[in-house]
């Protein structure tokens, strides 16, 4: 029976609610694998289960990618640029952890933290709250 109340909730979800919980999942995994970061080069298990959250991470940015590029994305044209511009940088710094050169799991956790203050559902506005640019623009330019 809850299954069924679920699919139903699901089914009825806003576009703007799936992102969030998504987002949420996401950034939940990577917050697990926060701690393992560090010793992970040397644990198999460890490493598998960052570069998991980091690849699923990478993917659920290439989605808002693809979609800040549809025609029929109804969102202002700068944020769409902005996202884009967001998401190659999610990528570059994917690159930079599984490629073991320095990349920064506790940017990938910020940045996600920060678009989901602008998807909540308590959030009536559809751009960032006006902290995020600020915090996101200092993070992709220490990097």
């Amino acid at each position: 029976m809850y299954s069924a109340y679920q699919n139903t909730a699901t089914q009825t979800e806003s576009q703007r609610d799936k992102e969030y919980r998504l987002l949420g999942q996401v950034t939940a995994a990577l917050i697990d694998c926060e701690p393992l970061f560090e010793t992970a080069a040397s644990d198999p298990v460890k490493m598998a289960k960052v570069v998991d959250a980091v690849t699923w991470n990478k993917k659920v940015w290439d989605l808002f990618i693809h979609d800040s590029g549809l025609a029929s994305n109804p969102l202002p044209k700068e944020l769409r640029s902005d996202i884009v511009s967001l998401g190659i940088w999610v990528n570059k710094e994917t690159g930079a952890i599984l490629d073991d050169e320095g990349g920064d799991i506790n940017a990938l956790i910020a940045v996600n933290r920060a678009i989901l203050r602008g998807l909540a559902p308590s959030a009536q506005a559809t751009e960032l709250p006006q902290v995020a640019p600020n915090s996101v623009a200092e993070m992709i330019t220490k990097s």
